[in-house]
């Protein structure tokens, strides 16, 4: 529903325009920090990044010199080109997954856990 400047729906209004903002926070500087300093400081056997950025480009690149990265893809859309390289490149195993709308439906949790009672329409 299409509302004015004081929130009022403004009935036979179409909706001609959308806008949408994406801000950078700088997680994928950290998601690359904390990959890179595990891998390098080998506290990890192997590293699963969900992501679809890529910035992660050349951090994934570098970890997968020295231990197996599986990416899994959170978006509806395909995986970046940049974050596909060569499944045996470096240490191997690397491997991808897009994840589905069956994923996010099966990972749900209980309607009521404890008190916490899900809410309706989920």
């Amino acid at each position: 529903m299409v509302k004015d400047s004081t929130d009022a729906d403004v009935p036979g209004a179409t909706f001609i325009a959308s806008v949408s903002r994406r801000e950078e926070k700088g997680s994928d500087v950290n998601v690359a920090t904390h990959l890179l300093s595990d891998v390098l400081r080998s506290t990890v056997e192997a590293a699963v990044v969900v992501s679809n950025d890529s910035d992660l480009k050349k951090p994934i690149e570098l970890a997968r010199r020295f231990v197996p990265v599986g990416l899994v893809n959170p978006t509806k859309g395909i995986l970046a080109g940049a974050l596909r390289d060569p499944q045996r490149r470096g240490t191997g195993a690397h491997w991808w997954y897009q994840l589905t709308e069956s994923d996010f439906r099966d990972a749900q949790m209980p309607t009521t856990v404890g008190r916490l009672v899900c809410p309706s329409g989920w």
